[in-house]
């Protein structure tokens, strides 16, 4: 008899062992948060986005590629008073651009909230210096205007030159020395106990970007 209870507790036991081993568990979130950033930033580790947030990381790149497109067309564009087409040259700045952040940035990260349901994951980013290439933008565009009067009077043109310009700038850009700092927050998935969700997804994409793509400005 004793021996019985005894063989029935210890089937219990693994049972119960075998269940939490077996059980979900959530991408550790230094690692998650590395994922993400990689993965928005970098086109990286699209694949494992799946693990930590249960989306598809494939069109991370995409849609960022659309977005930033969109906005840069729409606010450069505003800046002149007739229609200007850009679409060829903001496709090589965005190719530059891209390439350079690949090559040039970095960035370090420390979880320094270290909560099972609610973590918080600070990065630190060595962006892009835009404010050495808004420089010499500044520079080499007074340079062409002396050189071709005309070039400020004709909104294609300008809008030419510019890109121009700013696509050889940014192809010399470096990244800055002083990291900014971007916070990631997570929170367990109510929903899927395996997975995370970002509680500041808005401000984190926002300041993301801009440490890595306008650093500096």
């Amino acid at each position: 008899m004793k021996k019985g209870l005894f063989s029935m507790v210890l089937v219990l036991a693994m049972v119960l062992v075998l269940s939490a081993c077996g059980g979900a568990s959530r991408v550790e979130p230094k690692k998650a948060g590395e994922i993400t950033v990689n993965a928005v930033v970098y086109n990286k580790d699209t694949d494992k986005i799946k693990d930590v947030y249960g989306e598809d990381g494939s069109k991370f790149e995409k849609e960022f590629e659309t977005g930033f497109k969109e906005s840069f067309i729409s606010t450069f564009a505003a800046s002149f008073s007739s229609d200007v087409d850009l679409d060829k040259q903001v496709d090589d700045f965005y190719n530059a651009l891209r390439k350079q952040v690949n090559e040039k940035t970095s960035y370090t990260t420390k979880v320094t909230k270290d909560d099972k349901e609610s973590p918080e994951i600070q990065f630190a980013v060595k962006g892009l210096d835009m404010k050495g290439v808004q420089t010499e933008l500044v520079e080499e565009l007074t340079k062409a205007a002396t050189a071709d009067p005309s070039i400020a009077t004709d909104d294609q043109k300008m809008a030419e030159k510019t890109m121009e310009i700013y696509t050889k700038a940014v192809q010399n850009a470096d990244a800055v020395s002083e990291p900014k700092t971007v916070t990631l927050k997570l929170k367990a998935d109510p929903n899927d106990d395996s997975l995370w969700q970002m509680q500041n997804d808005v401000a984190f994409m926002q300041e993301l970007t801009t440490a890595f793509f306008m650093a500096g400005i």
